[in-house]
């Protein structure tokens, strides 16, 4: 379910939702009108809609705060990772037996995985990233093994070896951001609640036999709005609400050429 909604634009995502949402108003309309009348019980049709809106709006404000606490988390990762890339490049320039020259470009070539790291969304490039990604720290980490060989007193190796690990720290705080998301289920609810309140709404029109479909589309296309824009914070690497990679860039561009 996860990976079909990532896969949907946000266009796509928001006329789906708008959709549902009149038709389970004019459900229940058709329903209101058919045996609300007979039964007399438009009022309570809208004390249930009431209700069922008041729940709807705790169950927004406690999604959107999941996905916006979510999206400030990625945010300070890729600073984290920005800043942990630009103190091992300037670093590594001053290690013994010339290994800065090979690790600055180890360096940035990981800056280069690391700003392009879930862009376009992809599992399988995700995926391919985090290999090499991989492959880049265990060369990094072999270099400097190789350094602290030829002078193990060296004060830079001891350093750089607190940078690296600084950086191998954000690099997996980062990707365990990108992984984390508000699990579907909390979406799942959300919607389901969405429709029911949408359903009274329109069982006590039509049981009060008046005609509310306008105000209906209305309130359709708005909760469609926060809906979508909720699941627009889970989507870092495209639609509205993105990530910047401007520390990865300027970090990128402050390790010295080799």
């Amino acid at each position: 379910m996860f990976a079909f909604v990532q896969s949907l634009s946000l266009p796509s995502l928001l006329a789906s939702l708008v959709v549902a949402l009149v038709v389970a108003s004019e459900v229940g309309h058709q329903l209101g009108g058919r045996f609300g009348r007979a039964r007399h019980r438009d009022k309570d049709a809208a004390t249930l809609a009431t209700a069922a809106f008041a729940l709807l709006a705790l169950l927004i404000a406690f999604t959107y705060s999941m996905a916006l606490a979510r999206y400030d988390m990625r945010r300070t990762v890729v600073l984290d990772q920005a800043n942990a890339l630009r103190d091992a490049a300037r670093i590594a320039p001053l290690l013994p037996n010339d290994a800065g020259a090979p690790m600055l470009s180890d360096l940035r070539h990981e800056a280069d995985l690391a700003i392009g790291l879930g862009v376009p969304y992809d599992p399988a490039k995700f995926d391919a990233d985090m290999a090499d990604m991989a492959d880049v720290s265990a060369r990094v980490w072999k270099r400097l093994d190789d350094a602290a060989i030829a002078s193990p007193a060296s004060l830079q190796v001891y350093r750089m070896t607190g940078a690296l690990q600084a950086l191998d720290d954000a690099t997996e705080r980062r990707v365990t951001a990108l992984r984390n998301h508000v699990p579907m289920t909390v979406y799942t609810v959300l919607v389901g609640t969405a429709l029911v309140a949408m359903g009274f709404a329109g069982y006590g029109a039509g049981a009060a036999e008046a005609s509310r479909r306008f105000s209906a589309a209305i309130m359709a296309l708005l909760l469609a709005c926060v809906i979508t824009m909720t699941l627009d914070l889970q989507r870092p690497d495209r639609g509205t609400v993105e990530i910047p990679v401007t520390p990865l860039l300027d970090a990128k561009r402050a390790i010295p050429p080799t």
